[in-house]
């Protein structure tokens, strides 16, 4: 009975919209409107025919459903069948932004499926596709025979001339569920000329984001591994999981193997990179061998909830020039880290217990010495009140171990009050109370390093610190130009003896003072030194806006310990006598045309340089220049003036809007006018809409221990949309 009522309902609604479509029509026969199911019929003429239950309409003729639009000089519409037929200047633009055009088309009344005919078609992306029939199925998949597609654009001179590259195809079908569009009997075209014949190949489909398939080639001419071709493989895991597999093929020694593995979860993420081959390997006697070499380099982290997480940080590999040689991480790493970690924060506490391990790249370290650190424990509590007072309370502690058998347990408490005030007339203090307390058991056999007697000892250490800094900034304005002079003094009052030769230095790193650590209160990053003795810090900070000349930027200042020295900074730091060297920066920016920086640290005596470090960069169309400069002297050695000196420079010109090159080029400059090269690079690269193409060479100069000069040769290109 309700089934009787429904249809009865339905074919009432049907009737009415047909009485008003032929009220419409005899009123007026150019501008009507029709809807079925959810599509709606617009053209300048529309015509029921009642006795076949036919509708047909001419002129300018539109059908939206949804996102779809059907445009056709003629359409009729088979109400009973859902069958819509277009006629002349047809194009259909489906949901996944894809146009179609041809001059007839069949499809049903929600226009997701039918049969075009000798069509042609601008995908998504950019890319056209034709074929001499479609079966067209939005959901399940489109059949096409007799394919062309191209990412490239038509000649607007001559049309006919042929694209770049393009692909022909006897069969294609669309396979939405694996994202991609698959082709059988295949021909690859460059310029109008069959090229290349494969039986099958497959890209991404336009609509989707990512899927698996073939990635870029690369040919490689190297002087150790000869010629060489990698070629990546991407697998698309799942939405938010993927895997690419490159392996390499050289001509001079074994196949290289890579892989790159990333996973992003709701309450973590993960990237596992690996590499093996089996390849030569020189060790420090000169001795040469074939053994498998590899790495393996681990990111996992994992929230517990929302203040803590925990995770692992490793990158481990088969010997010392395992990652310089085959070119598999930073080249500048001198060791690798192996770390394990869980960490947690709210608004005013931070916790860390992690493990470390580490592997020396230097062929004369051995791995037998190296410290594990486990566990090592960061704490640090901080407070900020509302009249102006921050707390810090922090502890660390941690056990260094050797395979030697020597033994280091540290623990560290750290507090420290401080309050900020800014006058009425401007001026800014800073004041600061610190007190540091460490504890060290040391334990020394005949084969460690660790300085005093054998067994085990106990040292202790305590250090308070006041600290104070004043600043006066002082800004003028004239017209849309401004300058900010700012004079600082920091003065820090402290005892001496603090680094008692019995706390072995494991963590503090040399250093050497620069604009960045002026004003810090201890230079040392780790807990083993401290920077002893009261000394007064005195600077300049300006600020020069010129509004359309740029901006201009300067510190300058030094350090002063009246007392005594500070003996625990050795020479070279610029901290090892009572007045320090002078150090300071000058930086100027015009526009994003010009950026210059001027880093330098001069003798407090003679100005003498010790450090400069020059940075330009021209951001100019069609020419950047990015240049570099660092010059360090030594004067520890009297006899001898030590200096290091290095230049790097980087142009590149934007040929034309599809060519670009580079050359690049890192010199020694301490023998010569123009020293030795280090490293020379280039590269002449050509892109456009539908293909990338780069040509590259360098030339790399270490002669280290099976690691030797290296000459080599790349050529890489990409079929872009393909």
């Amino acid at each position: 009975m309700d089934k009787f009522k429904l249809n009865l309902k339905c074919k009432f609604i049907k009737l009415f919209f047909i009485v008003l479509l032929q009220i419409f029509v005899i009123k007026n026969s150019y501008s009507e409107q029709l809807k079925t199911k959810n599509s709606f019929l617009t053209a300048n003429s529309i015509t029921y025919h009642e006795d076949i239950s036919l509708i047909s309409a001419d002129g300018d003729v539109e059908v939206i459903n949804g996102i779809q639009v059907l445009k056709a000089n003629k359409l009729t519409y088979d109400m009973d069948k859902d069958y819509i037929l277009a006629e002349g200047n047809v194009s259909l633009n489906d949901k996944n932004n894809n146009i179609y055009f041809s001059e007839t088309m069949e499809l049903q009344g929600d226009l997701k499926k039918g049969v075009i005919k000798n069509f042609n078609s601008i995908l998504s992306d950019g890319s056209s596709l034709s074929a001499r029939i479609i079966i067209k199925d939005d959901e399940n998949g489109d059949r096409l025979e007799k394919i062309i597609y191209t990412r490239c654009k038509r000649c607007e001179e001559d049309s006919n001339k042929p694209p770049i590259w393009q692909i022909r195809a006897l069969k294609s079908e669309r396979n939405p569920k694996k994202g991609i569009i698959e082709y059988e009997n295949v021909l690859l075209d460059v310029y109008g000329i069959p090229i290349l014949y494969v039986p099958y190949i497959s890209h991404t489909d336009p609509s989707k984001k990512v899927s698996s398939g073939l990635l870029s080639p690369k040919f490689k001419n190297n002087t150790t591994f000869g010629l060489s071709y990698s070629q990546p493989y991407y697998f698309s895991l799942s939405k938010y999981k993927d895997l690419t597999l490159t392996p390499t093929m050289t001509s001079n020694e074994g196949p290289i193997i890579e892989s790159h593995y990333r996973s992003l979860r709701t309450k973590g993420s993960s990237m596992i990179k690996t590499s093996f081959t089996r390849g030569s390997h020189t060790n420090i006697d000169g001795k040469e061998s074939n053994k498998f070499r590899g790495h393996i380099d681990i990111k996992v982290a994992e929230r517990i909830n929302k203040n803590w997480v925990t995770g692992i940080n490793a990158t481990r590999a088969s010997d010392f020039s395992y990652m310089q040689r085959y070119k598999m991480g930073n080249e500048s790493n001198i060791h690798l880290t192996q770390r394990a970690y869980i960490s947690g924060s709210n608004k005013d506490f931070y916790a860390k217990i992690e493990g470390m391990y580490f592997q020396p790249l230097d062929a004369y370290k051995s791995n037998r010495n190296v410290p594990l650190i486990l566990p090592n424990i960061e704490m640090l509590w901080h407070k900020n009140y509302d009249n102006g007072i921050m707390r810090k309370i922090s502890i660390n502690s941690s056990i260094i171990s050797k395979s030697d058998a020597s033994n280091v347990q540290k623990l560290s408490l750290n507090s420290s009050w401080s309050k900020n005030k800014i006058s009425s007339i401007g001026y800014v203090l800073k004041s600061s109370l610190y007190g540091r307390a460490d504890i060290y058991r040391n334990k020394k056999t005949d084969n460690s390093k660790v300085i005093g007697k054998l067994g085990t000892h106990n040292i202790f250490r305590a250090l308070p610190k006041f600290e104070t800094m004043l600043s006066f900034p002082v800004i003028k304005y004239y017209k849309n130009n401004s300058i900010l002079i700012e004079p600082i003094v920091q003065g820090i009052l402290a005892p001496k003896g603090g680094n008692p030769d019995t706390i072995h230095n494991l963590d503090s790193i040399d250093f050497e003072l620069s604009d960045y650590n002026l004003f810090s209160s201890n230079r040392f990053t780790g807990i083993d030194r401290i920077e002893e003795g009261s000394r007064i810090n005195l600077g300049v900070k300006s600020t020069f806006n010129f509004n359309e000349l740029g901006n201009l930027h300067s510190i300058i200042g030094r350090s002063w310990s009246p007392l005594n020295p500070q003996s625990e900074f050795i020479s070279g730091t610029g901290l090892n006598k009572k007045l320090s060297n002078v150090v300071g920066n000058i930086m100027y920016d015009y526009k994003d045309f010009l950026s210059l920086g001027y880093h330098f640290r001069r003798d407090g005596l003679n100005f003498r340089s010790q450090r400069d470090t020059l940075n330009l960069e021209v951001l100019t169309k069609p020419l950047m220049a990015v240049i570099d400069y660092t010059m360090i002297r030594d004067d520890s050695i009297s006899s001898q003036n030590m200096i290091s000196e290095q230049a790097h420079i980087s142009l590149t010109w934007d040929i034309t809007d599809n060519w670009k090159s580079n050359i690049s080029q890192s010199r020694d400059l301490r023998n010569t006018n123009w020293g030795n090269a280090i490293h020379s690079a280039g590269y002449l690269e050509f892109k456009n809409e539908c293909i990338i193409i780069r040509l590259e060479a360098s030339r790399k100069h270490q002669n280290l221990i099976d690691i030797p000069d290296t000459n080599e040769y790349s050529i890489s290109f990409n079929l872009v949309g393909f």
